[in-house]
Formats: C-alpha cells, structure tokens, sequence
C-alpha cells in the first residue's frame, strides 16, 4: 500500500459522514502531542477539551500497553470498549497516532469498522510525517 502524508482533519471528517449516529472522530497525534478532532454537526461535547486531551493520552499508553504481548498473540487491530453513554472504537494509525472514534449507543461499532479501516486505507501514513495543522473542534 503506498503511503502518503495523512490529513488527519480529512479523515476525521469522512469519518463523520459515515453514520450520523458517529459523535465523535479524533486523533492523538503523540509526535508533537497534538490532537486533531471533529465533532458532529449539532451535537454538545460530552467531554471539554481538557478531558478529551487526557482520555486521548490515556487510550494511546493503553495501546502501547497491549502491544507487549503482540509476540504471543499477535498485533492488536482495534478495541471497542461500550458505555452507558457511548461506544469508543480505538485504532493505531501508526507508531505516533491513534484514532478514537466514539458512536452513540444504539449505533454498534461494529457495523462501522471495515468501513473506518477502509477510509484509514484510504489516508494511509508515512510514518515520518508530522501534521503541520491542528483543528480543535
């Protein structure tokens, strides 16, 4: 797969229009530490900016927590974790960045999956390429 260099504002975007039910797509860029984000039309923020930064660094220690046992049971491809509220779907864009996509409850993340990993394709990454600008909101 060729890469090129990822826009992150982009893919967060089309991540969005999937399903209207997708609240929230952002990534965690740990680089430069920045976070790239988008929020569906309409929708109220569950979480402020502040908290949204420290769940985003919270979830990327958490990745880089299950890669340990990767050797045994090979790569992790994503994780989807269900609230009361929301569910998060969790997924590595590559060695620096991690994309977190929450949906509302009655949408199941699964249903959008091949979908995300599709557009992830779409804007595949150079892993030397750090993203020169940053959308908050």
């Amino acid at each position: 797969m060729p890469t090129q260099n990822m826009d992150y504002n982009s893919l967060n975007s089309n991540i969005l229009k999937l399903n209207s039910n997708i609240r929230y797509a952002g990534v965690y860029h740990i680089g430069n530490v920045q976070i790239f984000e988008k929020i569906q039309k309409g929708l109220a923020r569950l979480f402020d900016k502040e908290k949204t930064k420290d769940t985003l660094i919270h979830e990327y220690m958490r990745w880089k927590a299950r890669k340990n046992y990767s050797s045994e049971i090979g790569k992790p491809m994503y994780t989807i974790t269900k609230y009361e509220k929301i569910n998060r779907l969790t997924i590595p864009l590559h060695i620096k960045a991690l994309l977190m996509v929450n949906t509302e409850s009655k949408l199941e993340p699964n249903e959008i999956v091949p979908d995300v990993i599709k557009l992830i394709k779409k804007y595949s990454d150079d892993p030397n390429y750090t993203p020169k600008k940053v959308y908050l909101g």
